[in-house]
């Protein structure tokens, strides 16, 4: 039945699919062949191509693990729907329970995806959910800390929202670099956000 399970996320049918879970079809069934993933990541994959979001809810409704992982644990649903930039999924997936500190395979978390992407309003709700237990750790490709790529990125706002969340500025990365030695190069162009974002990690508020 996992072959029907995934035929439904698959296209979309989520009549068919509320059928097949009442009818005994195991949400957390892994998809034959590539990609081995769960039903949940499925449903999160689909949303790029129009699917529904009640097949998350469907699922979690009839018992999928909301941090399940495949063989390769690469991602959960939650950090894969962060990466795809789903709101709702990610809204739904941590109303579910989902894990807001998990670490991939590379080492990338939900809140430094959401610093990455620029996220404030995710990156917030994470953080109200309990990111903080990773908010000092480095990692992901730039190695860097949740506080050091707002750094880098002379996010003014996002720095705002880690400090206060009690991001370390003195805090090493996977570099063994604070938050400010992530800054850019002062330039030009850049001179006003660059002291704006000096200031915040040497404790100074804004203005």
């Amino acid at each position: 039945m996992s072959k029907e399970l995934f035929e439904a996320i698959e296209k979309h049918d989520v009549g068919r699919l509320a059928r097949l879970l009442m009818e005994g079809a195991d949400p957390n069934a892994l998809k034959a062949g590539w990609p081995e993933w769960l039903p949940l990541h499925a449903a999160v994959d689909e949303l790029e191509e129009g699917g529904p979001v009640e097949a998350l809810v469907l699922l979690l409704r009839h018992g999928a693990r909301v941090d399940g992982l495949g063989p390769d644990r690469t991602a959960t649903a939650l950090l894969m729907a962060i990466f795809r930039r789903q709101p709702e999924a990610v809204r739904i997936l941590l109303a579910a329970g989902a894990d807001p500190n998990y670490r991939g395979s590379e080492g990338d978390s939900p809140l430094r995806a959401c610093v990455e992407q620029g996220d404030l309003a995710m990156a917030a709700m994470l953080l109200r959910c309990g990111a903080t237990r990773t908010i000092d750790e480095g990692g992901g490709p730039s190695g860097m800390s949740a506080l050091g790529r707002a750094a880098n990125r002379l996010d003014i706002p996002m720095l705002e929202l880690l400090l206060r969340a009690g991001a370390d500025p003195d805090a090493l990365d996977m570099d063994r670099q604070t938050a400010r030695e992530r800054l850019p190069p002062r330039e030009p162009h850049n001179q006003e956000a660059w002291d704006a974002a000096a200031a915040l990690l040497a404790g100074r508020s804004r203005g």
